[in-house]
This record gives C-alpha cells, sequence and structure tokens, in this order.
C-alpha cells in the first residue's frame, strides 16, 4: 500500500511540478505571449474587414452589371422614352441606347477590374463592337475573356463567338482543321457535339456542301440528345426539309 501511495505522491509532484514550470514561463513571457494573443486578434479583424470589402465589391459589381444589361435590353420609345427609370428604361433610339449601354459596361471593366463582372461586361463590349463593324476590337475583348476565364459557363459561348468572328474574317479553312484537330483530340473545354457543329457551319461557310452534311450527320447519329440534334437533322436532310435553299 505504502508502494502504490508513494507512486501516486510521485505522479502528484510531478504534475504539481509541470504546473509550477508552466506558470512560471507564463510570468517570464507574458508580454510575448500578450503579443502574439494582440498580433492573432489584429490578423482575425483585418481578415474579416477584407472579406466584408470583398464581399461588398462583389455585390457593387453584380449590381453595377445588372443594371447595363437591364439598359442594354431597354425598350426604344421615342415618344416617351425615360432612360433613368430603375425598373423600366427606355430610349429615343438604338444609338443612344447603346452608347449609355456601352459607358455602363466600360465603367463595371473600369472600377471593378478583376471580378467576374467585369470580365462579363467585356463579353457584351465585344458584342456591341460586332454591332458596330467593329470586329477587330470584339476580337481582342473576347481573346482576353477567353484567356482568363476559362472555367466560367460563358466561356464556350465566347469560343463560339471568336469562331465566327473567323468566319466572318474568311479564315473559315484555317478553322476547319484547327476543329478538326480538337475533335481528333481531347478539348475538355467544348463538347464533341457543339465542335461538329462548328466544324458544320463552317464547311458551309466555305461551300464544302457533303462535307457539311456529314457533319451534320454526326450530330444526329452520336448526340442525338443533343441540342443541335433537331437543326442538324434537317440540316443533314433527315428532317423533310431540304438542306439547302436553291
Amino acid at each position: 500500500m505504502s508502494q502504490r501511495l508513494s507512486r501516486k505522491e510521485i505522479k502528484r509532484d510531478e504534475f504539481m511540478e509541470s504546473v509550477g514550470e508552466a506558470i512560471e514561463y507564463v510570468r517570464g513571457h507574458s508580454r510575448g505571449l500578450a503579443s502574439i494573443l494582440v498580433a492573432v486578434v489584429v490578423a482575425a479583424l483585418i481578415a474579416a474587414l477584407v472579406y466584408g470589402y470583398l464581399e461588398r465589391r462583389g455585390r457593387q459589381a453584380d449590381e453595377a452589371l445588372a443594371r447595363a444589361l437591364q439598359i442594354r435590353q431597354a425598350a426604344i420609345d421615342p415618344v416617351a422614352s425615360d432612360p433613368e427609370s430603375r425598373t423600366a428604361p427606355s430610349f429615343p433610339d438604338v444609338s443612344t441606347r447603346a452608347r449609355r449601354s456601352r459607358e455602363l459596361l466600360e465603367a463595371v471593366r473600369q472600377d471593378y477590374s478583376r471580378s467576374d463582372a467585369a470580365g462579363i461586361a467585356a463579353v457584351y463590349l465585344g458584342q456591341l463592337a460586332v454591332e458596330e463593324g467593329d470586329l477587330t476590337t470584339a476580337r481582342a475583348l473576347w481573346e482576353e475573356y477567353s484567356s482568363t476565364s476559362s472555367d466560367h459557363m460563358l466561356a464556350a459561348e465566347v469560343r463560339c463567338n471568336l469562331m465566327g468572328l473567323d468566319r466572318t474574317e474568311g479564315k473559315g479553312e484555317e478553322l476547319v482543321s484547327r476543329l478538326r484537330g480538337m475533335l481528333s483530340g481531347a478539348d475538355e473545354g467544348l463538347p464533341h457535339d457543339l465542335l461538329w457543329y462548328q466544324l458544320a457551319l463552317t464547311l458551309d461557310d466555305l461551300g464544302r456542301q457533303a462535307e457539311a452534311t456529314e457533319a451534320y450527320r454526326r450530330i444526329v447519329e452520336d448526340f442525338p440528345q443533343s441540342a443541335y440534334s433537331p437543326e442538324a437533322r434537317v440540316r443533314a436532310g433527315d428532317g423533310g426539309a431540304p438542306l439547302f435553299s436553291p
């Protein structure tokens, strides 16, 4: 019994000794520990402030973009236009609406650079440029977006827009080669039914009708559930309608 008690006493003494050492350490390093605690608290406060700022800035960017897109889609009313309406803005003519829309979209890019909203604003600015015949500006905006936002939901649409510019600018043969290469390899950004559709459109534009028909048929046969399948079926001559107008 005495031996067992002595072991308990030894353990108790060791525990008390450890506690004493901890107390002495805290006493001796209280200033340093207090500094560390203050630093941790300050870092947490800074992180909270930064997070709140970014969240608030993100909301502001989204609101600014929403307003710009609302203006872009506003009604045309030559008699009673109301450009400043927050619920149903309207403009006297298309050019005035386009000018105001561009101003707001450019402001989003400038005021909220590096945000998702700024990237989306660039996509719509590219569309405005196309409508005005400025294909060089449109290509620059879309290529910039495609290179920096490849994982965004709009990335595929922007790449298709760039292919459309290639066809418009007479780069169809080069585009055909690039599309065939993408189809023979692995392009994680664009699904194959979309690639076949773009290839068919390009071949059609080049007057290579037999090849275009075959590309449309590939969509019908290999991707029957594709959104492009109904159109491809008609263009391939499988829907009861002629492939090309006389």
